[in-house]
């Protein structure tokens, strides 16, 4: 069951000023999160999920990251 979009909570971290204080601007986790969208990922999979029954999913988007970053990471 995946969580319909006005369940979504924005969550600010405390943190972000960290996050830009020590992750340089041209590191490659920045260069990918601004260049590539990976907004396509819930669309193509809403239809894998029930609507009715079970305990909300993961976000298929930000599985997909985390794969994407897997592999990303151990290619260098």
């Amino acid at each position: 069951m995946l969580k319909d979009h006005s369940q979504l909570q924005l969550s600010l971290s405390p943190y972000q000023g960290l996050y830009d204080a020590i992750i340089p601007a041209d590191h490659l986790l920045r260069r990918i999160k601004e260049n590539i969208d990976f907004s396509f990922v819930n669309p193509m999979l809403r239809k894998q999920y029930c609507e009715n029954f079970g305990r909300p999913a993961k976000e298929p988007e930000m599985m997909f990251k985390l794969l994407f970053l897997k592999k990303a990471v151990r290619s260098f």
